[in-house]
């Protein structure tokens, strides 16, 4: 009997996303082995295995999951479980690894160099679509693995423009891999396993997908990534859904805010920044974030060959230097406009802060005794408000145009 059957005959009779299978693995010296040949006196004997369970166990045999593992194979799938060397080492990092994986194409190594998940609004901006799938792009061509699903809007973006750098990407289904869910995006989801990437499901029979199949997707696509990257959030959401795995599952966080469209649509994104997320404008800022962690495991982050490909942060023009006439008084700056009406407690202490002078975030987080976390995000949130004006260095100053 193949091993892997234990494995699909757990995961049928418990139900995806449990995380008992590999909790049962480890409670075994022979594994899920062991455990079935143990039989109803053993599972009676678990008190984290309920009746409805139970009944799965007796009912799901496991003639039945060979027969799936042999249908999958004859597909040309690969089944993989935790017991198998290809399946990756970070998902046996998390509390709840899926006991089987089916994929198809080929799964790139996600151990050895940044895999980064790009998630976000399914109804986003065009704005926040164009921005997705140019980090999708950058994040590929500086050799990262793009993870993502294939809902419409931010998600297949990015896996549009890693596919367009020719990158490898993975693709994880809330359905099985037979199953016609979003036609729209099927021409993406040919595209992928044929350019070198992966689709992958833990799925064998879901058709369509429910509300608990997309959760359940989301653990995966964060535990395959070491960073998640989220664009165009609201605070409820179920983009939000990915924020809170990965913080379970110890994994960065970034935050891409379209400055120019406003708070409204973001409050999701600009929550994470206080909550010690990163914002981040282009691939190139992720991928520095990863240089020294994998620095020994291969070359392609030590020096980037792709760092030319990457859209210029714009800068402002220096300011000129006033020289004054010796005669003369010296020139007084401008004091700074009023302050708007409708600012909270927080910003008007932060534009009090600052007046008419060009501060550091230290400097501001010294005068207003704001955290670190809350400040960045209330200076990204001024910042797109027209209040704010980042300048190079982490230095900021008071906009003039609406203050």
């Amino acid at each position: 009997m193949d091993n892997r059957a234990y494995w699909v005959w757990l995961q049928q009779a418990l139900g995806e996303g449990s995380y008992l299978p590999w909790k049962l693995h480890r409670d075994y010296p022979g594994g899920v082995e062991e455990f079935y040949q143990g039989g109803p006196r053993l599972w009676n004997t678990r008190r984290d295995i309920s009746d409805q369970k139970a009944e799965g166990l007796y009912h799901f045999t496991l003639d039945a999951a060979q027969a799936r593992l042999e249908y999958a194979l004859k597909m040309g799938w690969q089944v993989l479980t935790p017991e198998c060397g290809e399946y990756p080492e970070c998902l046996r990092n998390i509390p709840d690894p899926p006991a089987v994986l089916y994929v198809q194409g080929q799964l790139p190594d996600l151990d050895s160099g940044p895999a980064i998940a790009v998630t976000g609004a399914r109804h986003a901006w065009e704005s926040s679509i164009r921005a997705a799938e140019r980090i999708g792009y950058q994040l590929a061509a500086g050799d990262a693995v793009v993870v993502s699903g294939e809902a419409k809007g931010v998600d297949s973006a990015a896996l549009k423009g890693a596919l367009t750098a020719r990158g490898r990407t993975v693709c994880v289904l809330p359905v099985d891999l037979d199953s016609p869910y979003l036609l729209e995006s099927a021409n993406l989801r040919r595209s992928i396993p044929q350019r070198g990437g992966a689709l992958v499901t833990e799925y064998f029979t879901q058709r369509n997908p429910n509300k608990g199949t997309f959760p359940q997707r989301n653990r995966i696509i964060t535990g395959l990534s070491c960073g998640v990257l989220l664009l165009q959030a609201k605070l409820k959401s179920g983009t939000m859904i990915y924020a809170r795995h990965a913080k379970e599952q110890n994994r960065d966080v970034f935050v891409c805010l379209d400055r120019a469209a406003g708070p409204e649509g973001q409050e999701g994104c600009l929550s994470l920044l206080e909550d010690g997320a990163k914002a981040v404008d282009s691939g190139e800022e992720i991928l520095a974030e990863y240089q020294l962690r994998f620095a020994r495991r291969g070359p392609a982050l030590v020096e980037n060959p792709f760092r030319g490909i990457f859209r210029e942060v714009e800068r402002p023009a220096p300011e000129p230097v006033r020289v004054l006439a010796d005669s003369g008084p010296a020139e007084q700056a401008p004091a700074p406009a009023a302050l708007p009406q409708d600012l909270s407690p927080e910003g008007e202490k932060l534009l009090t802060a600052l007046g008419g002078e060009t501060l550091a975030v230290a400097q501001l987080a010294e005068r207003t005794g704001l955290p670190a976390a809350r400040l960045l995000a209330l200076l990204t949130q001024l910042e797109m408000e027209d209040l704010v004006e980042s300048l190079p260095g982490k230095r900021y100053r008071r906009q003039g145009r609406r203050i």
